[in-house]
């Protein structure tokens, strides 16, 4: 593609396959996909989604069978049969892009198929890493090297835990300033927040055990992604301080942003190495203070950031997240807010992501 051309592009995005992409969100996966094909989409690109079926804009004809409700799914494994039938779907999806006339292809999927047929395609593709390594993606990567396409990763971090012969670009995910924003709030006494997927390596237990030691009330926010960690985990915390912890399901937008932007401070507890972090960054644009396990992408794109407190997850971690709140809670809020928008503007990322499709040279992250 000719970096002076200006002219609308005709861009494929393959989204994940296991959820919907649509409200209340699955995560920060969906998120992401969901903005960057509106974004596009509000440049004058023409922009057809491939996504699971029930997401919104997509492409029903080619649409993934979604997880959503499947018995046996959890969010890190499929039911017997699911990832060998998601393969077909995908070869499928292939079948139809090899003859079709898109400009480039954007892969965010977790699947291996996209990369073992990107040399079937006449458009360049451009897959962005979200997770660790997955097996299947990096035996790809392996046999196949450079014909698997360009690559980009949310964060060095993630990107560590790949092998990438063609090498590859970080791209940070960024947050949609207009909707994550400060909110006016009433005088309250101090509660905290945490939301994301309820799943072991995002380990919620953890904000319910710092809130409760630090004497705050606690609202939790997101979708069940492991029915054994909540049966086993989580739902004997909860009941145990349903006074002080209110657990409010999968949000969209419109309820989530007030509860965050309310809240005093927010608590990020990841036991893994986290990707990025999307929701610590959106609390942030908030200008609602961050507490946070230094772990992978947060370590990474936090340290040094205004409004956040990065505590070192050591051997108790939910004591050493209840120590930090104090300090947290005096930080300005103000600040934060400014900071978050400057460092993660969503239409940022997307310049970022429009001179990639137009060939011109990206760089290193601003």
């Amino acid at each position: 593609m000719d970096a002076q051309n200006d002219d609308p592009l005709n861009i494929a995005v393959i989204g994940p396959s296991r959820f919907p992409i649509r409200e209340p969100y699955a995560g920060g996966l969906e998120v992401v996909v969901a903005k960057e094909v509106q974004a596009l989409r509000k440049r004058g690109h023409s922009v057809t989604l491939f996504a699971a079926a029930g997401s919104e804009g997509h492409d029903p004809r080619f649409q993934f069978t979604s997880m959503t409700g499947v018995s046996g799914f959890g969010d890190s494994f499929y039911p017997p049969g699911g990832y060998e039938a998601d393969a077909g779907e995908f070869d499928r999806l292939m079948d139809h892009l090899v003859g079709s006339g898109f400009d480039v292809v954007l892969n965010h999927s977790l699947s291996h198929v996209p990369l073992i047929r990107a040399a079937d395609l006449h458009a360049r593709m451009i897959t962005t890493l979200h997770c660790p390594r997955l097996g299947p993606m990096q035996d790809a990567f392996d046999l196949l090297g450079e014909a698997t396409g360009q690559v980009q990763a949310v964060s060095r971090s993630v990107l560590s835990s790949w092998r990438v012969p063609q090498g590859a670009e970080v791209v940070p995910n960024g947050v949609d300033t207009r909707i994550w924003r400060p909110r006016a709030t009433a005088a309250a006494p101090p509660r905290a927040v945490w939301c994301g997927r309820i799943v072991p390596e995002k380990a919620p237990h953890l904000a319910v055990d710092a809130a409760l030691s630090a004497g705050m009330t606690l609202d939790l926010a997101g979708r069940i992604g492991d029915e054994h960690y909540m049966r086993r985990v989580l739902a004997p915390r909860l009941r145990d301080a349903a006074s002080a912890v209110r657990y409010h399901g999968a949000l969209g937008r419109d309820a989530l942003v007030p509860l965050v932007a309310g809240a005093s401070v927010a608590l990020v507890t990841p036991c893994w190495e986290e990707p990025f972090g999307l929701t610590a960054v959106e609390a942030l644009a908030c200008g609602t203070p961050v507490v946070a396990l230094a772990r992978g992408g947060i370590r990474e794109i936090l340290s040094g950031q205004p409004g956040v407190v990065l505590v070192d997850p050591g051997r108790d971690p939910a004591s050493a997240l209840s120590a930090a709140i104090p300090a947290a809670l005096t930080l300005d809020r103000v600040a934060t807010a400014r900071a978050a928008a400057a460092a993660f503007s969503h239409e940022r990322r997307i310049d970022r992501v429009e001179a990639q499709l137009r060939g011109l040279p990206v760089g290193a992250a601003p």
